[in-house]
């Protein structure tokens, strides 16, 4: 590419300024805006740790809802086998 100077409707990029010759690197980094740096976030406040649940206290919690998706899935899944052995022996 062999440019002697620079359009003004030309689209700017620092990585378009890395390959140019040397004078038209200065023209284009003058006509660049200063690099925009995002501002620092406020420190997040730590939550306190959380007190230790015992086991007889967590098992509940955790066991309770799984057994209940264990149950509705026992449940649809012998609903749907007698429904198909209705049909087969409807068919038959």
């Amino acid at each position: 590419m062999t440019v002697d100077r620079l359009a003004p409707e030309e689209p700017l990029s620092p990585e378009l300024v890395l390959v140019l010759p040397p004078a038209l690197r200065a023209e284009a980094l003058a006509r660049l805006p200063p690099p925009v740096r995002p501002e620092a976030r406020p420190p997040v406040a730590v939550a306190p740790p959380c007190a230790q649940q015992s086991l007889t206290q967590m098992l509940p919690t955790v066991l309770l809802p799984r057994l209940a998706q264990l149950i509705l899935i026992f449940i649809s899944v012998t609903a749907l086998v007698l429904t198909m052995a209705a049909v087969a022996n409807a068919v038959r």
